[in-house]
């Protein structure tokens, strides 16, 4: 976190975007080389170290993620991915890591249609219900348990099929 701020806001959030050189968000809006200031100011930030070891989250800063959050929904991501933190900057709107994403062009409807173009290119995820049901030999055998029940309440009831 920068020197002398109390909470990380979208700006921050945006810088920390630059310094995944190659996370989504660069791949996809080519931001490093679109925002060169930016990229020279990470190397001047200064780690603030808080005594608790958390770091709070402005109020646009919460936004941003509640919206970032949204948009990997309406994708019909379950992730949230750096391409899903660019668009919920954008659709905060108010804010000044949208304000110089709009600077360089980057809009929310145009940079949505980017991501969604880009789907192909992501590496394969895992179902998290699945992957827990694999690992965890207790949860295979509680949903099995699960649908039994359902199956057998199905045919308490007279949808069994035999009339």
């Amino acid at each position: 976190m920068h020197e002398g701020t109390a909470a990380i806001n979208s700006t921050h959030l945006l810088l920390g975007l630059l310094r995944e050189t190659d996370g989504r968000a660069n791949i996809i809006f080519r931001l490093r080389e679109s925002l060169p200031e930016e990229v020279a100011q990470l190397a001047a930030l200064k780690k603030q170290q808080l005594a608790d070891g958390t770091i709070p989250l402005s109020t646009d800063g919460r936004r941003v993620i509640a919206y970032a959050a949204r948009e990997a929904n309406g994708l019909r991501d379950y992730w949230i991915d750096t391409e899903h933190l660019v668009l919920g900057i954008l659709r905060d709107g108010d804010n000044a890591a949208a304000a110089r994403l709009r600077e360089i062009g980057l809009d929310i409807e145009t940079s949505r249609r980017r991501v969604i173009e880009s789907k192909d290119s992501r590496p394969p995820r895992p179902n998290p219900v699945l992957w827990w049901v694999r690992r965890r030999p207790l949860g295979l055998a509680l949903a099995v348990v699960f649908f039994l029940g359902i199956v057998v309440a199905l045919i308490l009831l007279g949808f069994g099929g035999a009339r």
